[in-house]
């Protein structure tokens, strides 16, 4: 397994907030938004957003653009790369494990 996969397994499932971050990525790749936008079309506290996007840019999933308020946030290149890897997980999270 590939690191980025092990990266990618480990902060969306191998941890309790997994399907909290799926969410998030989901929607960021319809659209960038900035962290009160993503809060309300998650329908998440703003600081529970906070908490996962700051993880989720600090291991290079997400990238950020702008200053304060209006950053607006991108689901990485490295990420992209690899849609088969997240729509697998993505379908995991969301309760179709064991489905082959």
């Amino acid at each position: 397994m590939e690191t980025i996969e092990r990266l990618l397994f480990w902060l969306l499932e191998g941890t309790r907030g997994g399907p909290t971050r799926v969410q998030i990525l989901s929607i960021l790749q319809k659209k960038p938004m900035n962290l009160h936008q993503l809060s309300k079309a998650a329908g998440l506290d703003y600081k529970t957003v906070s908490h996962h996007m700051d993880l989720l840019e600090r291991n290079s999933v997400v990238e950020c653009s702008g200053n304060g308020y209006g950053q607006v946030y991108f689901v990485s290149e490295i990420v992209l790369a690899q849609k088969g890897l997240l729509g697998k997980l993505r379908g995991d999270a969301h309760g179709k494990k064991g489905k082959k």
